[in-house]
């Protein structure tokens, strides 16, 4: 009888299973060890670079302090004060001269704008400071002879070009005629005047700009 061999497929070692390549962790820690090295480098430059930067700004801010302690030796310090002093009074004299009014003005064209026969008793000027408007007002108390008298002095206020007052006086009215005991007729003259032509600076510049002759039916007489 023939003997049968039966052949089997199934190795007769155990197979094992293949290990990782060690490559790839060799290449990760070379990489990370990479990335370390380079990080501290950067961190030991920018530490070395913040340290000579401020080394060099101390070195600067000396130089500063002894650049300024020689300035501050070269400098009078007595003659720039008092050229400090000698600034603020200009100053305040140049605003001074620029808003002061000169009553001397007002008067003058007062002087030219009543009559002979008319009498002012009492003057209430008011300048504008609050810079909301640009014009004075005056309110005049006064009295007058008679009715023609106040009205030939109405009159006047119409002439206002020709005693050269028209860029002085705006806007004259006479106002609340009343008779009194004594048969004079008291009123109130109201009206607006340029601070510009009336101020100081304007009388200084322009002496001669609001002296004209006086017109025969005027009268300087003025009560303060």
């Amino acid at each position: 009888m023939e003997t049968k061999f039966q052949t089997s497929f199934i190795p007769k070692k155990p197979l094992t299973a293949a290990s990782p390549s060690p490559s790839v962790d060799n290449n990760s820690t070379s990489v990370l060890l990479l990335v370390g090295i380079l990080i501290f480098v950067v961190s030991v430059l920018a530490a070395g670079g913040a340290y000579g930067w401020q080394v060099y700004l101390n070195s600067q801010k000396e130089q500063y302090k002894s650049d300024l302690a020689k300035l501050q030796n070269s400098v009078d310090i007595t003659n720039i004060r008092k050229y400090k002093q000698m600034a603020t009074k200009i100053d305040l004299a140049s605003t001074t001269l620029s808003k002061h009014v000169a009553l001397s003005q007002v008067f003058s064209a007062l002087s030219k704008l009543a009559v002979g026969n008319i009498r002012f008793t009492n003057m209430d000027l008011q300048v504008p400071t609050d810079g909301k408007t640009d014009q004075a007002k005056i309110n005049l108390t006064g009295y007058a002879p008679s009715y023609e008298a106040l009205a030939f002095q109405s009159d006047m206020l119409g002439h206002l070009e020709e005693l050269n007052l028209r860029d002085i006086v705006m806007n004259p009215i006479i106002q609340d005629p009343v008779q009194n005991q004594n048969s004079n007729i008291s009123f109130t003259l109201s009206a607006n005047l340029s601070p510009d032509s009336m101020s100081y600076k304007h009388s200084i510049l322009s002496p001669d700009s609001t002296v004209l002759p006086v017109p025969a039916n005027t009268s300087s007489s003025t009560n303060r």
